[in-house]
């Protein structure tokens, strides 16, 4: 649905792939000499469809703000061999091409921004599968067809290194064309640079020993600046003019389509509980009344009943086509990912209290809804001894991809996150997606090297990082 939303008049050539192997090894989209000017709208533009449509149809069930009231295989972990995620692969080849030609015409700050776009999009595909093709991915013009698949550990040692290069070579005096993210403003790409390699070190944090590298870049903001305010985060905004809409919107999407989503009686009663008032903003009442109800995780279809007994997303950010903003990464998150670096003593700078404070108000903030005056004092005061800091992460995170699910492999919280009653995976949330079947045939030997080095292709297979 989303692959036909190509709105940049200069890319005239199909985006359509054959299969999922030359997604990641031949790249049909671009003419070689564009120029990233040409180049750069289109990818951001399909990175902020593939987010949203991760976010609504995939990261909300799996991380339980939402649950399907019909084809609920997501909700019970009935999961097979999946490219959902895989197919991302089609616009890191992209990015390698905005990548060489920032090098023919070397401009620092093209390629900077490729480093950084690189980073993002191969930390969520390695996030979701564990061991993937990285270090050999876009490189079928040299006769690479069968990508060998790269440790987790190793892909984010090559993460780490390219945005301190992504960050050292910025020339912030300078902007860029083509630019849908932050409108050419170098400044803004350097602070999401920071931001995400934050992100990413927390991410690995149970893993191995980031406290050096975390404390540099927190300690010394005119090297390494960080998202301020809400005004620096990454989300793209659509224009809410045909073809730059979400593809959850009227339009696109169908509203049945929106509504099969139900809110659970997670995220309903927890906003219900702290008398929040996002729950409005988010969740539409129960038809023909005020009240809220939210559905069970997790059940099975004959456990649900008449699906009008709930209450639905709201149905707002499906008819108004500019409502729904495609998350990357936000100042919100920033906060909380500092907040709980300070708690566990990572750093050293700031105080839990005082980013947790700066998280949840920036939060409300992002969604234009006004902060309870008493709402960090009485309501969700920072406790360093209860889950308070990741229940208002995971608010927090609505909407953002599959992060929130991506977070809970990390911390195991909320702990409210708990396999249903109708779960078809021994009582398990699993951990990874598993490989799409295609790569069994075209790429099998560097494939199956990868499920043996994993520990097997399925769902509850940690990636390297989950270590709780």
């Amino acid at each position: 649905m989303k692959k036909f939303l190509i709105f940049v008049l200069l890319l005239s050539v199909s985006i359509s792939c054959t299969d999922q192997f030359e997604e990641i090894n031949t790249n049909k989209n671009q003419p070689t000499a564009a120029q990233p000017k040409t180049l750069l709208p289109n990818v951001i533009f399909n990175l902020a469809n593939e987010n949203v449509s991760n976010a609504f149809d995939f990261g909300d069930i799996v991380a339980q703000y939402g649950g399907n009231y019909e084809y609920n295989e997501l909700d019970v972990y009935n999961w097979g061999a999946s490219g959902r995620f895989w197919d991302i692969y089609k616009w890191l080849n992209d990015i390698n091409d905005i990548k060489k030609q920032a090098a023919v015409i070397n401009d620092k700050n093209y390629e900077a921004v490729s480093l950084i776009l690189e980073s993002y999009v191969i930390s969520v595909i390695t996030d979701t599968y564990g061991n993937v093709p990285y270090s050999e991915a876009s490189r079928g013009e040299e006769g690479i067809l069968k990508p060998v698949y790269d440790s987790q550990e190793q892909i984010y040692t090559k993460i780490f290194e390219n945005l301190t290069t992504a960050n050292s070579i910025i020339e912030t005096s300078k902007s860029i064309e083509g630019d849908l993210l932050f409108n050419g403003s170098m400044l803004k790409w350097k602070k999401f640079c920071n931001s995400l390699h934050v992100r990413l070190l927390m991410r690995v944090s149970n893993k191995t020993v980031v406290n050096a590298k975390l404390s540099e870049i927190i300690s010394k903001p005119a090297t390494y600046p960080l998202f301020e305010s809400n005004s620096d985060n990454a989300n793209y905004k659509y224009t809410g003019v045909f073809p730059n809409i979400s593809p959850m919107s009227d339009g696109i999407n169908r509203l049945y389509g929106y509504n099969i989503v139900m809110p659970t009686t997670h995220i309903v009663n927890t906003l219900i509980t702290n008398n929040d008032p996002r729950l409005e903003e988010w969740i539409d009442p129960i038809a023909g009344t005020t009240n809220h109800k939210g559905i069970q995780p997790g059940l099975a279809l004959d456990q649900i009943g008449e699906p009008t007994k709930y209450s639905r997303r709201a149905e707002d950010y499906f008819y108004n086509k500019t409502k729904i903003t495609s998350i990357f990464m936000t100042y919100s998150e920033l906060n909380f990912l500092l907040a709980e670096a300070r708690q566990r003593n990572i750093i050293t700078t700031g105080t839990a209290q005082g980013y947790y404070n700066n998280a949840v108000e920036a939060s409300f903030n992002q969604w234009n809804v006004a902060m309870p005056a008493n709402y960090l004092i009485t309501t969700a005061p920072y406790n360093a001894t209860n889950d308070v800091l990741y229940t208002q992460k995971w608010l927090a995170l609505y909407h953002t991809g599959a992060e929130a699910w991506i977070d809970w492999k990390r911390t195991g919280k909320p702990s409210f996150i708990q396999a249903g009653p109708g779960a078809k995976n021994g009582g398990k949330v699993p951990r990874r997606v598993m490989y799409p079947s295609i790569e069994q045939s075209v790429n099998a030997e560097n494939n199956s090297a990868a499920v043996k080095a994993i520990g097997g292709d399925n769902i509850n297979t940690k990636v390297w990082w989950d270590n709780f």
